[in-house]
């Protein structure tokens, strides 16, 4: 409950500064066309993938225009990418920022993340539960939004590509209960609460994915 009344302070704040989006301002609006929304592909090796930076960030909006899929989790708008050719760990960061509509009709894309190997197997998933707000003053010149972070070890997994969607139950369009079912507990609670989020959930969104080297432990136990 704390840290979603955080989210709708934190949206009312960030609010002025976000710029205009490439998709309908009004929450409703972006839902009907959610609505009328089609898969592009039967499988993953039918996405268009953006490259990723060994180091630095790429910004990408899911829209209108964006490519849906249907995953285990329903239907969703997705961004892909493909994750760097690193020898040694980094971190994965994805952030989605909070957007304004009319009147103070806040909506954000609520992110979940998958990670694929080189045959598009599912390597790991996330859920609901693992977003955490970040406040605008988080970064410099920054903005509100809900992130999260992984760590990536070329190592210990083969990963190859990210794909950023939301979970259709937020969106109100919640799949058909089936074999192996990837709706995570937050997403059922959230079917559970009717969908009363602090801030409505939205198809579409802002995001910005970063990609840092982890620093090694012993020169971490030498930093000041």
């Amino acid at each position: 409950m704390q840290f979603l009344s955080l989210v709708m302070a934190a949206a009312f704040a960030g609010c002025a500064a976000a710029p205009t989006q490439s998709y309908p301002a009004k929450p409703e609006a972006r839902l009907a066309l959610y609505a009328r929304t089609k898969a592009c592909c039967d499988d993953p090796s039918g996405f268009s993938f953006l490259p990723l930076p060994a180091h630095g960030f790429t910004d990408a909006v899911v829209s209108r225009a964006s490519p849906a899929f249907e995953f285990h989790s329903g239907l969703s708008p997705f961004a892909a990418f493909e994750l760097p050719k690193a020898s040694t760990p980094y971190r994965l960061r994805v952030k989605s920022s909070f957007d304004p509509g009319r009147n103070g009709e806040t909506s954000v894309f609520y992110p979940v993340i998958a990670l694929l190997d080189d045959t598009f197997i599912v390597l790991r998933m996330s859920g609901l539960d693992n977003l955490r707000l970040e406040p605008a003053l988080a970064t410099p010149g920054g903005e509100t939004g809900l992130a999260l972070t992984v760590p990536v070890d070329p190592a210990m997994e083969n990963a190859r590509y990210l794909i950023v969607f939301t979970p259709a139950a937020v969106l109100g369009a919640a799949p058909e209960r089936r074999e192996g079912d990837l709706l995570t507990p937050a997403a059922l609670a959230w079917l559970e609460r009717r969908g009363d989020a602090a801030v409505p959930a939205s198809p579409y969104g802002r995001l910005r994915i970063t990609i840092a080297p982890e620093q090694p432990a012993a020169e971490a136990a030498h930093t000041p």
